[in-house]
């Protein structure tokens, strides 16, 4: 079997890197005017209380959230935490972020360097410039032009491959070392009140790194470029994609109905051998119970197809079990990467009702299955898991801060998982 030199794909592109950095120049360049065109409401401390007033459990949640978000969410030099991939361990950096406020442009700069307990490690920088057509508009992410220039790289040391399909075994498991370097650029415009239209175009440079450590069950020691295809090869890839988001009107937090669908195109910068076209669904939607619970529903479909001959690399098919590798819950009762194929379906039904402050209970059930084909759902088992847990409510649409939880009914035993954490990353398309 070859592999690509394990340190070759960052030396042969360091522009990818130099990037970022341009970035981070750019942006602390510019100087902020005196005042901010954009006004923001006025926000209370929550930890300020008035003489006598008694501290419960509601006073130490919404203080506690506030802290971290002084500590993480502001701009200059702050404290990154969150995971650089499902199973890579609690990671910790360095994050900075710089808003600037124009006539027409509202420009804010994010970059990030985190490593994890497990040593994975990514390095991440996004640029993201709002059309600001009236400055007397209270928020200018609604309604207006909206445009991410990002890169990053990304390394994570053993990633699970159970082998494809919807029967895949949990004895197969092997690992696989992937690093992936991306750099692209996205955009969006309301069309109207409740539909957004855009793209994003990257380039994606993937590589799996050669595991030397005998305790390990490396992907090359139990599969082929048959059963795992680019086991072999790991070209350059130019991806293409076109989105339309369906919404109800509102912030995207307070949105009841969302409808995100994308095509892509992932072109095979070497041979086309693994060139493929795929079609995404994210359908969701929020029920309001009352002013404290909430049902929410949430449908994902993938579908994926190739010219004859051609394959998918098992490294850019779409996962259910645990996480996917954009950290989105899926089948919260299984391993994380579980199942894997080129189409899956996923149905996620949560009620949320609060307990105390900014603090959710939270229980759930889901359901989903891999297929080699459209036409192939049928084969193979339908998998479900149910749970309970605590959510920390999000500031965005399904970005919880802290979650924790504990999935059941797999017939693969117990999944407990504690994860949390803020992204540089933006609100971008694909990423």
């Amino acid at each position: 079997m070859r592999f690509v030199s394990p340190g070759g794909l960052i030396v042969n592109r360091p522009w990818a890197l130099l990037i970022i950095l341009l970035w981070c120049g750019t942006a602390r360049s510019q100087t902020p005017p005196p005042v901010s065109p954009v006004s923001t409401p006025s926000q209370t401390n929550p930890c300020k209380t008035q003489p006598g007033e008694s501290k419960g459990l509601t006073y130490y949640a919404k203080c506690g959230k506030h802290l971290y978000d002084k500590v993480t969410n502001k701009d200059g030099f702050r404290l990154v935490i969150g995971s650089v991939a499902p199973g890579g361990g609690l990671a910790a950096g360095v994050g900075y972020g710089h808003r600037t406020f124009g006539p027409n442009y509202q420009t804010e700069f994010n970059s990030s360097a985190r490593i994890s307990t497990k040593r994975y490690w990514e390095i991440d920088g996004n640029l993201r410039l709002t059309k600001t057509s009236d400055s007397t508009t209270a928020s200018p992410d609604v309604g207006n032009l909206k445009s991410n220039i990002y890169g990053f790289v990304k390394d994570m040391r053993r990633l699970n491959f159970f082998g494809l399909g919807p029967e895949s075994r949990e004895d197969d498991r092997a690992v696989f070392h992937y690093r992936e370097v991306v750099a692209g650029a996205d955009i969006s415009k309301p069309i109207n009140r409740w539909l957004d239209l855009g793209g994003a175009v990257e380039g994606i440079w993937p590589e799996l790194i050669e595991i030397d450590d005998p305790t390990v069950t490396s992907v090359d020691l139990k599969y082929t470029e048959a059963t795992a295809p680019g086991l072999n090869s790991q070209p350059g890839f130019l991806h293409l994609a076109a989105f339309a988001r369906l919404h109800s009107r509102g912030q995207p937090e307070a949105r009841k109905l969302e409808y995100l669908l994308l095509y892509h195109i992932y072109h095979d910068a070497g041979d086309h051998s693994y060139s493929f076209r795929r079609f995404n669904a994210d359908l969701r939607h929020k029920f309001p119970l009352g002013e404290k619970q909430e049902f929410r529903v949430r449908g994902r479909l993938s579908l994926a197809e190739t010219r004859e001959g051609r394959q998918i690399p098992f490294y850019l098919m779409e996962t259910l079990g645990g996480q996917n590798i954009r950290r989105d819950d899926t089948l919260r009762g299984f391993r994380d990467y579980r199942f894997r194929d080129r189409n899956h379906f996923l149905v996620q039904n949560e009620f949320l009702r609060e307990l105390f402050g900014p603090v959710d209970l939270i229980t759930f059930w889901d359901f989903g299955k891999v297929a080699r084909t459209a036409s192939s759902f049928d084969e193979g088992r339908t998998r479900h898991n149910f749970g309970v847990g605590v959510v920390v409510k999000p500031r965005r649409l399904e970005n919880y801060l802290f979650r924790f939880y504990v999935a059941f009914g797999s017939g693969e035993g117990s999944r407990t998982r504690f994860s949390g954490g803020v992204s540089s990353r933006g609100s971008r398309l694909t990423r």
